[in-house]
């Protein structure tokens, strides 16, 4: 029964850090177009997934669509799978 739990457990942590890196993703596509990122939902969007976003202290990069690529949150999303696929491992083996 504690097998079973643990695994239970390791699943909703892997598909929360997937829900994750599928917002962090929405979210940087939205500010990469500088005339979506406007937008008032797109503003919105941002201001609540922006805290999701682990800062490691790089700097954005401006994009030819006047918004801009968020290192950071490229770097949030990464680490959610890379996190997320060793979980799994775990948890397959559990």
């Amino acid at each position: 029964m504690g097998g079973r739990a643990v695994r239970t457990l390791l699943t909703v942590v892997v598909d929360i850090l997937i829900l994750l890196a599928i917002a962090l993703v929405i979210r940087e596509f939205l500010i990469y177009s500088g005339q979506v990122a406007h937008q008032g939902w797109a503003r919105a969007y941002d201001a609540l997934t922006s805290r999701l976003v682990i800062r490691f202290g790089f700097a954005n990069i401006k994009t030819p669509y006047g918004g801009v690529f968020d290192v950071n949150d490229a770097f949030t999303v990464l680490l959610a799978l890379v996190a997320e696929w060793g979980l799994s491992a775990v948890r397959d083996r559990a």
